[in-house]
Parts: C-alpha cells; structure tokens; sequence
C-alpha cells in the first residue's frame, strides 16, 4: 500500500512538472507571438504611404516606373556595356580587390524588380565594383522561403565562379539612398547594410539599434560558411532574419553595422506575403538547429537558368512545406 501511495505520489508529481513545462512554452510562444505580432519588435509603425513615390531620380528620362519593362531598362542601361549574366566589371586599373555577387530572393514583384535593376546596375557601375546580380526564384507552386533561396543563390553563384568572395543578399524592394554605402563586406565580421528605413521614418531606435538584420546583409564565403548559412525551416513571411543574427552572434563578437546616416534604404510597395504559423516556434528553437539546418543540409534543384545583360535568373524546386 505504502509503495502504491508513493508511486501515485510521484505520478502526480511528474504529471504536475510536466503541464507546468508544456504551460510555460505556451505562455512563451503565445509572449512571443504578441510581440511580434503587434509591433514586430519594432516601436515605429509602418507608414504604407512612405513606399509610394521614389524620392530622389532613378533615371533622366520621362519614364512610367509603374509600367517599366525589361527591354526599357536593359535599352536605358546600354551605355554601361553589361554583361551576359548582370555582371560589370570596371578597368583592370580601377578594379576592387572584391568579386561581389548580389543574390536576390524573388517571386512576383515585377515593377519592384524592374525599378531595382535599373537603379541597382548604375548604383553599383560608379563605385567601380566588380560584380555580377542572380535571381532566385522558385517555382510557382512552392512556399516561398526567402533563407534557403539565398543559400541556394550563394552556393549557385560559387559553382559560376569561385573567385566570389563577397555576398551581399538583398530583398529586391530596397535601393540604397546614398552613394556612399559602399557595396562590399567587412572582411573581420557580417556587415547589416540597411540600417535606417523610410517605411519606418528612417528609425534608428529600439529594434533597429542593433536587433534589425534584414532587408541586406553582407558576407565573405569565409563568414558565411562559418554560420553554415540562413536556416532552410522558415516557410512564408517572418524572422529568418532574426535566427540568421542569432547565428551570427554564435560565431562573432558582433554585426558590424553601416553608419545611419549611409545605410538609408528606400522600400518601395509590394504585396504583403503570408506568414510562417510556425515561425515563433522555430525561433525558439533556433540555437538547437545551428549545426545541421543550412549550408550542410541543403535539398533542391536546378529547373532552369535564364541570362541576360541584366541578371542570371535561377529557377529553383525544393521540398516544400506541410505544416
């Protein structure tokens, strides 16, 4: 009877432990998810109406941005003598120590693609880098993963051209405002190169004092290999960003970040994606996943690749989400 009571006594004990541990991940995801949710870490709102009208000139000719085709862009930038692939590289005497390759994660944002290149291509011509722009775009039916389209971009890019040594991964929606943000890395540390936003009034605080590490981020191979890349988890919208610093800050002492007054980024209108249910789940448990989600744990495919004198465009299958 006695070793009964004791062994119900236990049970209850255990029963009691581990609700209260299945209560406290509840509470946490339920913490987490208001935060994100609600302001996103961020205390500025977001001002939809900051993102409508480009601020400075993107082009010296009268032309309709919102109906901007390829062949316009490509015919505006023909005087820079790209090359098949979107690469430019300037005179031997000119030329940067760096080969930089700019990878863009990508689907269905024709006007905002249209606008970057044409703005992208004469941005980067006069700081004389040597550089070549893919785009990573997955097929139609899949869930748009933006970190394992970059990893893909980056390991796609070195099977081109070995001599890559600086990657810059860059949302498509982003142009740079000042002439001196310098498109190379920081050969010490990760380098976030969007630091102050118009869509968030150009805000320095709170979050994007040092938390933010989205939008464009700057690695040497070297740097990215080190982290093993972006997590391949996080399906839809939302905080592949933040578990990418985490892995940064697992490795380095810390982001080097570009000055505010340089690093000011104008986003331009675009269709809000779905987001990751899961996402505050898999945040949670991002340190655990360090070592064997990403560079080393990479499953997808080639379908086809598209060049021109403005970009290399991958077309790209994986598995795609069930949750």
């Amino acid at each position: 009877m006695r070793l009964f009571r004791f062994r119900r006594k236990n049970l209850k004990r255990f029963f009691y432990l581990t609700t209260s541990i299945n209560l406290i991940i509840v509470f946490a995801v339920i913490y987490h998810e208001k935060i994100f949710n609600t302001i996103d870490f961020i205390s500025i709102p977001f001002n939809s109406e900051l993102c409508r009208f480009i601020p400075f000139n993107i082009t010296s000719k009268s032309m309709n941005l919102k109906n901007l085709t390829l062949s316009e862009v490509e015919g505006e930038l023909s005087y820079l003598s790209l090359r098949n692939g979107g690469k430019w590289s300037p005179l031997e005497e000119n030329t940067k120590k760096s080969r930089v390759a700019i990878i863009v994660p990508y689907r269905n944002r024709r006007k905002n693609l249209h606008i970057f290149l044409l703005y992208m291509h004469k941005f980067l011509t006069n700081q004389n880098i040597d550089y070549g722009i893919y785009l990573v775009e997955p097929l139609e039916y899949l869930t748009f993963n933006r970190a394992l389209l970059i990893n893909i971009g980056y390991l796609e890019a070195l099977k081109e051209d070995e001599k890559i040594d600086c990657f810059i991964f860059h949302d498509v929606d982003m142009l740079p405002e000042n002439t001196k943000n310098i498109y190379e890395c920081d050969p010490l540390v990760p380098k976030q190169m969007a630091v102050a936003i118009n869509t968030y009034s150009y805000s320095t605080d709170g979050y994007f004092k040092e938390r933010y590490f989205g939008g464009i981020n700057a690695f040497t191979r070297k740097q990215f290999e080190n982290i093993n890349g972006f997590s391949n988890s996080y399906y839809g919208w939302g905080i592949e960003d933040d578990d990418a610093r985490l892995r940064v800050l697992n490795k380095y002492s810390h982001i080097a970040r570009q000055d505010p007054k340089i690093g000011r980024y104008f986003a331009n209108c675009h269709e809000k994606q779905s987001k990751n249910p899961n996402r505050f789940v898999l945040y949670m448990t991002a340190s655990s996943r360090m070592e064997t989600d990403g560079l080393n744990s990479m499953k997808y495919r080639v379908i086809k690749i598209e060049k021109n004198n403005l970009f290399t465009r991958l077309f790209v299958t994986y598995k795609n989400d069930h949750s």
